[in-house]
């Protein structure tokens, strides 16, 4: 467990500046682009395509964020009928589907990544490699993969714990 809070003590920090500092220049490009637009009569043709690979990013990154603090949605009004013991089997079943879905998409998002590289196609707009954008996709769900398993964990010990605590446990 103490590995696991390790991880979670240097992933945090790292997933919260990133978002904030992608909102706050998605923001900035976003109101410049405004003004540019409206108030100078000129248009720059870059700040909406910035402004939605940073929104992308801040989604994705976010989206790993909101693993740990449980933010996803679920179906629980089934789940919530059932014996204590059962909903923790159930969210262990949960996970692993979890794990495995977004394993799958990182996977996935990482090879299609590599024949975007391989292409060298550019953005439209800014003229960047496109893979940068299409890059948020497996490393969000990388993330999320990765904060799965540290969920996982915690419900397997704390599965543990409640049983040997019940005396359930040999």
């Amino acid at each position: 467990m103490r590995f696991i809070k390790k991880i979670d003590k240097f992933l945090t920090p790292i997933e919260e500046y990133a978002i904030t500092i992608f909102l706050l220049f998605m923001t900035f490009i976003t109101f410049w682009g405004v003004v540019n637009r409206f108030v100078l009569k000129e248009s720059l043709s870059w700040s909406e395509e910035m402004a939605r690979y940073l929104s992308i990013w801040a989604a994705f990154i976010g989206a790993s964020l909101g693993v740990k603090k449980g933010a996803h949605i679920g179906v629980e009004a089934f789940v919530q009928f059932l014996p204590e013991k059962a909903q923790r089997y159930i969210s262990i079943i949960t996970t692993v589907f979890c794990i495995i879905f977004c394993g799958a998409i990182a996977y996935i998002g990482y090879g299609y990544s590599l024949k975007l590289i391989s292409t060298a196609q550019l953005s439209p707009a800014m003229r960047i490699p496109i893979a940068w954008a299409y890059a948020a996709v497996p490393v969000g769900c990388a993330l999320m993969t990765l904060r799965y398993v540290m969920v996982l964990i915690e419900e397997i010990v704390n599965l543990k714990n409640g049983m040997a605590e019940r005396g359930e446990c040999n």
